[in-house]
C-alpha cells in the first residue's frame, strides 16, 4: 500500500483536524449505528417469538401425531389376522380396515394419507385407493427395511409411495405392528400434509416479501411455506444456503440478496430434528430511522466544515516560525535537496544521520587499519626489521597500539602445532593456516579473559608467537611461574579444542623492546631440539643445556634395504621398510633437528640411487627444492608421508611404465626369434638368457601380451610352417620334419594330436581338392 508522504505542515493540520473534528464524527456515525442497531434487535426478538410459536404449536402436533400413531398401533382391527389368507378375498375385514383407516386420516389435520402395510403379500392399503401390491422390487425391500428399523415408533425420512397418491413432504410416521409373538408384520404410515404445514409459516411472511422455510437436519428442502407447490426462489435458495453455511440449533443472522436487507431467525425441532429459518426484510421498518440519522449526519458534517476552516487558518498561523527554521537549515546545508512533499523534521533528522553514518564508517575504517598496522608493526619487530628505532621510539610505537611499554620488561613465548594428519576430524591436511587461525583466535580470548597485557602474533605456519609485558619490579622467579601456567593452561585449552600437539617455548626476559626478536630467534632455535617422543612440552630456554656430543646412529641397513626394494619396484616393501627406518631413526634420535638431518640424508641416499639407474630426479618429482620441503616438515609422521607421496610413489609409478614398455620390446624380440629361428632347437630359457631376464617373468610377460605361453606359440609357428611345405613341395616327411625342428617321429605324433590327420592324409586330401579344382 502506498504510504502519504506528507510535510510536517501537513501533518500538524491532519492532527488539528482530528483532535477538532473526530470527536463531532464519532458521536453522529454512533447515533446512526446505534439506532439503527435497536431495530435490528428489536426485529430479531420479534422473529425469536414467532419462531417459539412455531415451534410449540409443530411440538405440540408432531406429538399428537405419535400418541395417535401409538394408539391405532393397538387397535384390534390391525392384529395378525390380516396375514391369514388374502386380504383381497376378504370383503367384511377389508370394509372395516378401510373405515379403520379413513377414521385415522381425519382425527389430525397434520395426517395426508394414512397407509397400512402389510410384509406378507407386499400389499398396501389406503382408504382413498384401496388394497394394492407393491410390484416395484426397490419399494419391497424399502417397505421390508421398515420392519428391521428400531425403535417401533420412528420418522421416515426418505418415505416410498406406490399409490397413486403423491406425498407432498418428503417425511412420513411409521409405527410399525406386531402380532402376539412380538414379531412386526406390518406397519402404520402416516403421511404429512404439506397444506398444514403451509398454513403455519404463511403467519411468518403474510405480504411474501420474505421468506419461511422448513428444513430437515441434512439441508434437504420440506416445504417453502407456499400454498399450491409454488417454485422455490431465488431469496428461498440464498436463505437455505446461507442457514447451512451458518448451521446452528437457534441464532440470527444478517442477509443481503439483491440490494434488498433481511433479518434471519433460525430455530430447530428437536423431535424431528427440522430446521425453521424465517427471513423478514428490515428496509422498511428502519426506514424512519435512517432518515433522521442522516439528516443528524448531515448536521454534523457542516460543523465539520465549519470545523475544518478554522483549523486551516489556526495551524497555519501555529507552522509559520517552523517554516522560517526550514529556510535556515536549506540555506546552510550544503549539497542539501528539499521539496514541499518532503517533511521538515526529517529532512533535518536526515542531515543529522547522514553525518553519523559517515562518522561511523570512519571509525570502522580506522580500527580496521589500526588493527593491520598494529599487526604488521608487530610482525615486523619479531623479525628484527625495527633495528633503525631507537628503544624510546618503539616504546611509543607501542603505546600508539594500546600498550604501556613504561617501566616493563618483555617476555616471548612461542607456540607450534603438530600432528595436523591426526586431528580426529577437526582440521584435515592443506587446513594449516586455518588450524593457526583457530589457536590464535582461541589463545587471544584466553588472555583477554585473564587481562594479560599480550599481542598474539600468527606467523601463518602452523606457529604463532605471544609477546607479553610486565611491571619491571616483579621477580623473575614469580614472572617464570606465571609464563609456565599460561603456557600449561593454552596447551590444555588448545589441545582439547583443536586435537593438535602442542609445543610451547618461553623465551628469555628482555627488559629492551629491541631485544625482543633475539629472544624469539633463541626460542625457534631451541624447539628444534624437541624431544619426539613427548606430545606437549614446555622448552625454557632459562633451562636449555649446552648440546652435547652425542653418538650418532643411523639405520644403514634399513637405508639399504629401502634403497634395493624402489629399484625393484616393490611399493608396499618399501613403504614397510621406509616406516621401520622412521621408527628406528625416531628412538635413536629422540631430538626433532638430529631426526630432521637423519631423513634428509635419507633423502640423498634415494636421489644418489635414482641417478645410478638412469632416473631423471628433477624431472620425475616434478622439480622443486626437496631438501627445502622436507625441512618445512617438523613432525615425524608428517615427513614419512612427505617422503611417501612426494617420493616413493612417483618413482614406483614411472618405474613400472618404464618395465611394462622393456618387457613388451622383449616379447616383440622373442617373437622374432622364434619365426627366424623356429628350424633350429629354441627354449624359453635360451631367450631368456639372450635378453638379460628370469625365464619365470619371460613366460608371463609373454602370455601377458600373447594369450598363450611359449612352447604353444613355438609349436604353433612350427605347424603352420610344415602345413605349408606339405601344400606346396613334394618334401619326404623326413625332410619336412628337420626343416620345422622336430624328429620324424615326434612331428608325425604331434601333427596328428593337432590337426586330428597324419601329415601324409593331410598331403592327400589338399592334393585331392586341388585336382578338383583343376
Amino acid at each position: 500500500m502506498r504510504r502519504l508522504n506528507l510535510n510536517y505542515y501537513q501533518k500538524n493540520l491532519l492532527v488539528m483536524f482530528m483532535v477538532t473534528c473526530l470527536p463531532m464524527a464519532i458521536i453522529a456515525i454512533s447515533n446512526y449505528i446505534v439506532g439503527v442497531g435497536q431495530i435490528e434487535s428489536e426485529i430479531n426478538r420479534n422473529h425469536r417469538s414467532q419462531l417459539r410459536q412455531i415451534n410449540q404449536t409443530m411440538e405440540s402436533q408432531l406429538s399428537h401425531l405419535e400418541t395417535i400413531g401409538n394408539q391405532w398401533a393397538f387397535n384390534p382391527i390391525f392384529n395378525a389376522e390380516l396375514t391369514e389368507g388374502d386380504l383381497r378375498k376378504k370383503p367384511g375385514t377389508t370394509r372395516d380396515l378401510l373405515a379403520s383407516l379413513r377414521i385415522l386420516n381425519e382425527s389430525n389435520p397434520l395426517i395426508g394419507n394414512a397407509v397400512l402395510y402389510l410384509e406378507k403379500d407386499n400389499l398396501v392399503v389406503s382408504d382413498e385407493e384401496g388394497i394394492n401390491e407393491i410390484m416395484d422390487d426397490a419399494a419391497r425391500q424399502s417397505y421390508r427395511e421398515l420392519l428391521d428399523r428400531e425403535p417401533t415408533l420412528f420418522w421416515w425420512e426418505e418415505p416410498v409411495s406406490t399409490l397413486k397418491y403423491k406425498n407432498t413432504v418428503n417425511i412420513a410416521l411409521v409405527h410399525k405392528v406386531a402380532g402376539t409373538d412380538g414379531v412386526p408384520f406390518g406397519a402404520i404410515i402416516l403421511f404429512l400434509e404439506k397444506t398444514r404445514l403451509d398454513e403455519w409459516l404463511s403467519a411468518l411472511n403474510p405480504d411474501g416479501e420474505g421468506a419461511s422455510l422448513i428444513l430437515k437436519g441434512n439441508g434437504d428442502w420440506v416445504t417453502n411455506g407456499r400454498a399450491g407447490g409454488a417454485a422455490f426462489t431465488e431469496l428461498d435458495e440464498a436463505v437455505r444456503t446461507k442457514a447451512i453455511e451458518d448451521w446452528q440449533d437457534d441464532g440470527d443472522f444478517l442477509l443481503k440478496q439483491n440490494g434488498v436487507d433481511y433479518s434471519v431467525s433460525v430455530g430447530n425441532v428437536s423431535r424431528i430434528g427440522w430446521k425453521y429459518v424465517v427471513a423478514t426484510p428490515i428496509s422498511k421498518l428502519t426506514a424512519p430511522v435512517i432518515l433522521v440519522s442522516k439528516l443528524g449526519l448531515a448536521v454534523s458534517l457542516l460543523g465539520l466544515a465549519i470545523a475544518v476552516a478554522l483549523t486551516w487558518l489556526a495551524s497555519r498561523s501555529i507552522y509559520r516560525p517552523v517554516k522560517k527554521l526550514v529556510g535556515v537549515f536549506k540555506e546552510g546545508a550544503v549539497g542539501a535537496t528539499w521539496s514541499d512533499k518532503k517533511d521538515e523534521f526529517q529532512f533535518i533528522e536526515g542531515k543529522w544521520r547522514n553525518l553519523i553514518h559517515e562518522s561511523r564508517q570512519l571509525n570502522v575504517k580506522l580500527e580496521q587499519s589500526s588493527q593491520t598496522l598494529k599487526e604488521g608493526f608487530y610482525l615486523q619487530l619479531l623479525q628484527g626489521h625495527m633495528g633503525f628505532f631507537s628503544e624510546s621510539e618503539l616504546k611509543e610505537r607501542m603505546a600508539m597500539h594500546g600498550w604501556s611499554p613504561e617501566d616493563k620488561g618483555f617476555a616471548i613465548m612461542l607456540l607450534r602445532m603438530d600432528g595436523i594428519a591426526d586431528a580426529k576430524g577437526k582440521f584435515y591436511e592443506g587446513d594449516e593456516q586455518l588450524a593457526t587461525f583457530a589457536a590464535v583466535n582461541i589463545t587471544q580470548d584466553v588472555l583477554r579473559s585473564q587481562s594479560v597485557e599480550a599481542e598474539v602474533v600468527n606467523f601463518y605456519d602452523l606457529s604463532f608467537a605471544v609477546v607479553l609485558s610486565f611491571p619491571e619490579e616483579r621477580t623473575r622467579e614469580r614472572i617464570k611461574s606465571d609464563l609456565f601456567h599460561l603456557s600449561g593452561q593454552l596447551i590444555d585449552i588448545l589441545t582439547r579444542f583443536t586435537r593438535l600437539r602442542f609445543t610451547v617455548g618461553v623465551g628469555k626476559l628482555v627488559h629492551l623492546a629491541q631485544d625482543i626478536y633475539i629472544s624469539l630467534e633463541e626460542v625457534r632455535e631451541a624447539l628444534r631440539f624437541r624431544d619426539l617422543g613427548k606430545h606437549e612440552q614446555i622448552i625454557d630456554m632459562d633451562n636449555v643445556l649446552p648440546h652435547e656430543s652425542v653418538r650418532v646412529q643411523y639405520p644403514f641397513e634399513a637405508e639399504s634395504e629401502i634403497i634395493q626394494a624402489l629399484k625393484l619396484g616393490m611399493e608396499e616393501e618399501v613403504g614397510d621398510l621406509l616406516e621401520r627406518f622412521v621408527e628406528e631413526l625416531r628412538q635413536s634420535q629422540g631430538k626433532e633437528l638430529l631426526f630432521q638431518q637423519g631423513m634428509l640424508q635419507l633423502l640423498g641416499s634415494i636421489l644418489h640411487a635414482l641417478l645410478k639407474s638412469g632416473a631423471n630426479p628433477a624431472a620425475l618429482l616434478r622439480g622443486g627444492n626437496l631438501y627445502e620441503q622436507l625441512s618445512a616438515a617438523k613432525d615425524p609422521d608428517e615427513m614419512l608421508r612427505w617422503m611417501k607421496g612426494r617420493i616413493i610413489a612417483p618413482y614406483i609409478e614411472e618405474l613400472s611404465h618404464t618395465r611394462e614398455r622393456m618387457m613388451q620390446r622383449i616379447v616383440d624380440r622373442v617373437i622374432d626369434t622364434i619365426r627366424d629361428r623356429y628350424a633350429s632347437p629354441i627354449s624359453l630359457e635360451s631367450c631368456a638368457d639372450e635378453n638379460g631376464v628370469t625365464s619365470y617373468n619371460l613366460s608371463k610377460e609373454f602370455k601377458l601380451y600373447t594369450g598363450i605361453n611359449f612352447i604353444d606359440y613355438l609349436t604353433n609357428v612350427r605347424l603352420e610352417k610344415a602345413k605349408e611345405l606339405l601344400r606346396t613341395t613334394d618334401m619326404r616327411m623326413n625332410a619336412i620334419a628337420e626343416a620345422v625342428g622336430y624328429q620324424p617321429t615326434y612331428f608325425i605324433r604331434l601333427f596328428k594330436k593337432i590337426e586330428g590327420v597324419t601329415p601324409g592324409r593331410y598331403r592327400d586330401s589338399h592334393a585331392e581338392a586341388g585336382g578338383a579344382d583343376t
